[in-house]
């Protein structure tokens, strides 16, 4: 298992670096070297500053769910199991680092209900940015693209909460139940379901404005709506699991729906450099905490 785990992060580092070698030469590497020698540092400073508020809003979100789902964690243990999940997160496909946040519940079912819930505000919230800007932005194609996660969402929902019903007279119903019905839990308490909201809204709207400031720093100043418009569908593009950290499939995501509004060059540099501090160094930081947290497991 450990040599095809190891087998398989090998496979996704190599398209990872593929997929970039042939954006970077598709935008001419001279023009990408220019990009990253004139960086300006100021902007940079600021996008790199705006990295210390994600775990911080990512922790408040998931303790509203946690709330909701009528368990009890400080701050501080929320935070230290959310940096602990971005190492994982980082180097797995599709944000499946999140599901450790499950283990710190003792129902299992609950914890990955409380992840579930999470996701699925995250993805609506992303999903409606993309919707509304992306039809500002004049992207029909990132608009559709936002609907379509909007409705996706919904659509679980209304068929978890079917499933729900049908299997709550099986044996089974009373394991899953804590899985199935924790986001109609959220939503009948409006306060924490607000406040999970505009946690995950803060988020990314700070992720926005992060490539915002990548972009100036990189010599290619850029409408603040375009970024929000496109940005959400090449955060989607980005959970496609075939490279770490979505690098390269939301480059070229980002490169295509700006479809020439931003030059290619420094776009590409600021995407790069976008999924470094979001995704990488976060998962630096979160090394010694993801150790506390296995050592404090075996411990157990």
């Amino acid at each position: 298992m450990a040599n095809r785990s190891g087998l398989k992060r090998l496979a996704l580092a190599a398209v990872t670096v593929a997929i970039l070698i042939v954006l970077a030469r598709a935008v001419d590497w001279r023009e990408l070297k220019s990009a990253f020698a004139g960086a300006q540092w100021e902007p940079l400073v600021a996008a790199a500053l705006l990295t210390l508020l994600f775990p911080v809003l990512n922790t408040f979100r998931w303790l509203a769910v946690l709330r909701a789902a009528g368990a009890r964690m400080s701050w501080m243990r929320a935070f230290r199991i959310t940096m602990a999940c971005w190492p994982v997160g980082t180097l797995t496909p599709g944000k499946a680092g999140e599901l450790l946040k499950a283990t710190a519940l003792r129902d299992r079912a609950l914890g990955l209900g409380t992840v579930l819930a999470e996701r699925l505000v995250d993805v609506a919230v992303l999903g409606c940015f993309g919707a509304i800007f992306g039809l500002v932005a004049g992207s029909a194609i990132a608009s559709l693209i936002g609907v379509a996660a909007v409705c996706a969402v919904i659509g679980f929902v209304l068929m978890a909460g079917v499933a729900a019903r049908m299997l709550s007279a099986k044996p089974i119903g009373a394991k899953i139940a804590g899985f199935l019905e924790l986001f109609p839990r959220l939503a009948r308490q409006p306060g924490l379901l607000m406040a999970c909201v505009l946690s995950s809204a803060l988020n990314w709207f700070l992720s926005m404005a992060q490539l915002w400031f990548l972009l100036e720093a990189f010599g290619a100043p850029a409408s603040l709506v375009l970024i929000m418009g496109i940005l959400p569908a090449a955060t989607f593009a980005g959970l496609i699991p075939i490279t770490i950290a979505g690098a390269g499939t939301r480059d070229g995501a980002l490169i295509l729906l700006a479809g020439g509004l931003i030059d290619s060059a420094p776009l590409l540099a600021a995407s790069v450099v976008y999924t470094f501090l979001g995704y990488f160094l976060l998962g630096i930081a979160g090394l010694p905490f993801l150790g506390e947290l296995t050592k404090g497991k075996r411990g157990h």
